[in-house]
Order: structure tokens, then C-alpha cells, then sequence
């Protein structure tokens, strides 16, 4: 009679065991090679980054814990890509290229851990919009490829998402800068009292300002100083209000029934 048909014996359970353990290993061998693999260059830029606060706050909302007020207004806007790791590249044009840390051995196996920082020169680029040149620090790799694509512009204000990341803080402003510089450009050109002159900003009710928006910020100084008890010293005014775009400063001077037509060009 045979008794291990119809029974279960330790030793047939422990094929059983071996026989899953088998499949699993092979399946869990075959997954890797069933995925793909994409690995993201730039992972120490967009893991480690400076977090942004985009949430809207309300006149009147309460104030939430740990929230800070900035004493001035950025002049720019906010970078996604400021990192928290390698700082030093904020203040620059490096590329994306960050601080390594490598290892090498004796031949006793004696680890030597070894920093390789990135190869960075003081330089100074020109940029045809800004008319000026830009002193900074820049990798010798960003500097081959402000060469291969024509100037410190075109590099700037290329749109592929790499080069956004890699620009760093210091490159998010020339950016800023150039691209606002190129706007201004493509604005067009008139003629008062026997002078051309460029526009400098177009109201969306028609009117073309010929002056500029330290001008107009002055102008508005004025009549808020008309209105004051207290003497308002210019420096801190400009300080406190260099944020206000062109539309902001037309809107106040017409509460004050400004008369526009020194600054315009009808």
C-alpha cells in the first residue's frame, strides 16, 4: 500500500516549499527587465529644492502658524528649482553640475573619500539685450554651450524644461531680465517735441507712456507726500514700492486725477 499518495509527509511539504521559493525568485529575477528604467539626471536639483508656499491668502484671513511676511516685495518671481543642496550654484551659472564625492582604495582596501568640485572661472558675458556685461561665475561645460548656441541670450531664454532646471537662482533673474528687456524692445517708436522716443508702456485704454517707471513711481510720490502729515523720504518710498508694475502706478495716479499728457505720447 502506498502511503504517500494519500498522505502529507514533512518531506513532501518541503518540496513544495523549495518549489515556491523557486518561482518566486524566478519571477521576482524577470520583473526588472520588464520595467524600464528611466533615472532622472537632474535628481539632486528637484529632490532637494527650496519649498514654495503657493497658497492665496485673503484680506482679512487669519494668519496661519509659521507663515512669515517678507519685508519687501521680490523683484522677481518665484524659482521652482532653487536648491537647498550645493548653494553656491544659486550665486551662478552652473549648469546643474553639483559637488561629487568618490572613494579610492589602497591596495589593502583602505577607503580615501575624495570632494571633486565642479571646474568654475569668474568670467564676464555680454548680453546684446541688457546692452552690459554680466560679471558672474560660470562652468567651463555652461560656457562651451553659451558658445555652441550664440550668445549668453539664446541660452537664457531657451525653453526646454533641462535647461530651466539647470539655470540655477542667478540665471532665473538674468532671464527674467533679458527676456523683459526683449519685450520692451518690440514696444514701438514715437515722435515728440522733435524727439523719438520709445514706448515704454501701453495702457490697455490706448495710451502710449513715453516715461519711464522710476518717473511715473516719482510723480505718485509726490502726491502721496501731498497727502501725508509726515515727511515721506523718497529712498524708502522706492525701496518700499519697487514692486508695483506699470498698470499699479497708472491706477493710483488716477485716483489723484494725474494729468498724463507730459508722460505720454498724445
Amino acid at each position: 500500500m502506498n502511503f504517500l499518495g494519500g498522505l502529507r509527509t514533512p518531506f513532501s511539504s518541503g518540496l513544495n516549499s523549495v518549489q515556491s521559493i523557486i518561482n518566486t525568485r524566478q519571477l521576482s529575477s524577470s520583473l526588472p527587465s520588464l520595467s524600464r528604467h528611466t533615472p532622472d539626471k537632474y535628481w539632486k536639483i528637484t529632490r532637494y529644492v527650496k519649498p514654495i508656499n503657493e497658497t492665496v491668502y485673503e484680506a482679512g484671513q487669519e494668519m496661519p502658524c509659521g507663515v512669515k511676511v517678507p519685508k519687501e516685495r521680490s523683484a522677481y518671481p518665484q524659482y521652482e528649482y532653487e536648491t537647498l543642496y550645493f548653494k553656491r550654484q544659486n550665486r551662478g551659472l552652473y549648469g546643474g553640475l553639483q559637488r561629487r564625492v568618490t572613494a579610492s582604495r589602497s591596495e589593502y582596501l583602505n577607503k580615501t573619500l575624495r570632494v571633486q568640485l565642479p571646474n568654475i572661472r569668474k568670467t564676464k558675458l555680454w548680453s546684446e539685450a541688457l546692452q552690459k556685461s554680466i560679471k558672474t561665475k560660470a562652468s567651463t561645460k555652461v560656457l562651451k554651450t553659451i558658445t555652441r548656441e550664440g550668445g549668453l541670450d539664446k541660452y537664457l531664454t531657451k525653453e526646454k524644461p533641462a535647461r530651466v532646471k539647470t539655470l540655477g537662482l542667478k540665471g532665473w533673474q538674468l532671464r527674467y531680465d533679458v527676456l523683459k528687456a526683449l519685450e520692451d524692445k518690440e514696444l514701438p517708436v514715437v515722435r515728440k517735441d522733435d524727439k523719438t522716443i520709445r514706448v515704454k508702456y501701453i495702457h490697455p485704454d490706448g495710451k502710449q507712456f513715453i516715461a519711464s517707471k522710476e518717473e511715473l513711481l516719482a510723480q505718485l510720490h509726490a502726491h502721496v507726500q501731498n497727502d501725508s502729515y509726515y515727511p515721506i523720504e523718497w529712498a524708502k518710498y522706492q525701496k518700499e514700492n519697487v514692486h508695483l508694475s506699470f498698470g499699479d502706478i497708472v491706477e493710483q495716479l488716477e485716483g489723484y486725477n494725474f494729468d498724463f499728457s507730459q508722460v505720454t505720447a498724445k
